[in-house]
């Protein structure tokens, strides 16, 4: 199995790419990557950050693949920077995308991510109409479905409510992550068709760059190798959670991202 990975690619720090690839690749997917940007490092935590924009890059790259006689078995977004490149990401879905998982990257803690247009949401959920599987954090999940009522916890009827929005997109399957729970501490809120699971975990009081990009790759890679669905959740949010915390433990500086050891080594160990 063969994923093109289409992420912004940070020199320094874990996340996006160099997060997505070394964990799908220890999952056994073949992965390929389009750089949709490349920065010194990632922007939480750094206050100067070069940022090279690779809009015409991608589709360069892109026509290559098509010259070259390379396909791909699925397609996996992050962020994308403009709407020009969610443009691309999309012909590349038109191509590619016989399995499709966008991670609609926009923003967390209520905010827009700096330097992303006003008007990204329209253009990303054109994209996101277009996946089989989405993975937005609550913040992303207000923007695409214009609920501004929903409360600083959540019960669950207003997690119904946000999926049942999602759904009409189009997207069969997906989880809303570090959605705060009324009961206390934070889930990943799964939906397969019309049943939804919530799966609980412990609010450890810090968000880690790069922990939505190691929920998510995990979650890909075993879902495009076949495993079940809620099943491929669990794991991926229990890979993600033991990362966060042993990361803390190593007393890593937050803006470098997650470890990688751990998650790797818990790979391995699981043999997923």
């Amino acid at each position: 199995m063969a994923v093109l990975a289409i992420h912004d690619l940070s020199c320094v720090s874990k996340s996006s790419i160099t997060v997505v690839l070394p964990v799908m690749e220890a999952l056994g997917v073949e992965t390929a990557v389009l750089p949709a940007s490349i920065l010194s490092t990632q922007t939480d935590g750094f206050e100067d950050v070069e940022i090279i924009d690779n809009t015409d890059g991608m589709e360069r790259i892109l026509s290559a693949f098509g010259r070259c006689g390379i396909g791909f078995d699925g397609v996996y977004t992050g962020y994308l920077g403009s709407p020009e490149q969610i443009d691309i990401a999309i012909s590349a879905v038109s191509t590619f995308g016989k399995s499709v998982l966008v991670d609609p990257a926009m923003g967390d803690d209520g905010v827009l991510y700096p330097a992303l247009p006003d008007d990204i949401c329209s253009h990303m959920l054109k994209l996101v109409k277009r996946a089989d599987i989405i993975t937005p954090n609550l913040t992303e999940a207000k923007m695409l479905t214009g609920l501004d009522d929903v409360p600083a916890r959540l019960g669950q009827r207003d997690i119904k409510d946000l999926i049942d929005v999602l759904r009409s997109y189009g997207p069969e399957k997906g989880v809303i992550t570090s959605v705060p729970l009324v009961a206390g501490g934070l889930g990943n809120a799964a939906w397969n068709g019309g049943e939804i699971r919530l799966f609980n975990y412990e609010d450890l009081g810090v968000s880690v760059p790069g922990a939505g990009d190691l929920f998510a790759s995990v979650l890909y890679a075993l879902i495009i190798r076949g495993d079940s669905f809620f099943g491929s959740v669990l794991h991926a949010g229990e890979i993600a959670s033991l990362t966060v915390s042993e990361s803390i433990r190593m007393k890593r500086e937050r803006r470098m991202g997650i470890s990688l050891q751990p998650a790797l080594k818990e790979i391995v160990r699981r043999m997923l």
